[in-house]
């Protein structure tokens, strides 16, 4: 009896052992080089806290770590400089809307001028653009190089509340760098439509296509005049195309001296393919379509049973 009492005891402790599992184990923390990884990736997503939080529990684990420290100190500082450019952009936001307002709270400030709140609003919304020009004037000079869109509204707005000679300036330097930042943007674009082209007239010329390939470089030349490789490329397809069309003008001109004249006829509008614009090569074809004609219409006459104009006559 007593023996059947312990075997039900460790049976239900069995039971509650599977009813209860033990708990998983903790997951280990990440490697450095894994957390290095993640708080970049954070920095990149622009999640300065987080990074920040991975960085300190970084450095609990390992102290004195280079990276760790550089990366975290970089973090930091594009934190309160991200910080900043949103509390300039709110600023040059609050004061775009009280530039837009106080013309308006001026007229409803001339048509009641009994309503003392409104002329209130309306001293109130002067003050706040007046006082707001140091602001404005520091935000200008702090975004001109991160954010210069930024740096042209806040110095836009300061120059309309009072002129500067120093805000105009700055206005002036970002209005400059634009126009040099374009007519690089032009140049990049025009360069990348150089190469294509090159590259474009480098297969035809490959492939035989002569005149295709010079039509390329003249669009080419007038993009950039100045490019060796074009004017390069131009005159060696010219004297290959010039090789190519007076071997085709020989092999035709010769098949017509023999007689073959369908033969040169073909020879010479092969060339024409290639150079449309050849004069000598469409004259000798020309020609030697008449010549064939005029011989197909006499065999034609010549033919049994065909009467010629003379014979004709005497019936």
């Amino acid at each position: 009896m007593m023996r059947l009492r312990h075997l039900s005891l460790a049976a239900v402790l069995l039971a509650g052992c599977s009813a209860h599992p033990v708990q998983e184990q903790q997951k280990a923390p990440p490697s450095i080089t894994e957390a290095l990884q993640q708080a970049e990736q954070l920095r990149r997503e622009a999640r300065y806290s987080e990074a920040g939080q991975l960085l300190l529990q970084v450095k609990k684990n390992h102290p004195g770590n280079p990276r760790a420290e550089a990366l975290l100190e970089q973090i930091q500082a594009e934190q309160q400089q991200h910080r900043q450019l949103i509390e300039d952009r709110l600023l040059a936001a609050r004061l775009t809307l009280v530039q837009q307002q106080r013309p308006l709270l001026a007229q409803l400030a001339n048509s009641e001028a009994d309503d003392v709140m409104v002329r209130s609003r309306l001293q109130q919304l002067n003050k706040t653009w007046q006082e707001s020009r140091p602001l404005l004037s520091r935000c200008g000079e702090r975004q001109l190089k991160n954010a210069p869109a930024t740096a042209e509204k806040c110095l836009q707005l300061a120059l309309a509340i009072e002129e500067q000679k120093a805000d105009r300036k700055r206005l002036t330097q970002i209005e400059r760098n634009r126009t040099r930042s374009a007519k690089k943007a032009r140049q990049k674009k025009r360069a990348i439509r150089v190469r294509q082209l090159l590259k474009q007239a480098r297969h035809k010329q490959e492939r035989g296509e002569h005149h295709g390939a010079l039509i390329l470089l003249e669009q080419l030349l007038k993009l950039a005049p100045e490019s060796t490789r074009a004017i390069n490329l131009k005159r060696e397809i010219q004297e290959e195309l010039e090789k190519h069309t007076q071997r085709l003008l020989a092999a035709g001109e010769t098949l017509y001296q023999r007689g073959e004249l369908e033969g040169a006829i073909a020879i010479w509008k092969t060339l024409l393919l290639l150079n449309p614009q050849h004069k000598q090569a469409l004259q000798k074809a020309e020609r030697a379509q008449r010549v064939l004609d005029n011989l197909q219409r006499l065999r034609h006459q010549q033919k049994p049973g065909t009467m010629n104009q003379h014979e004709a006559d005497q019936t």
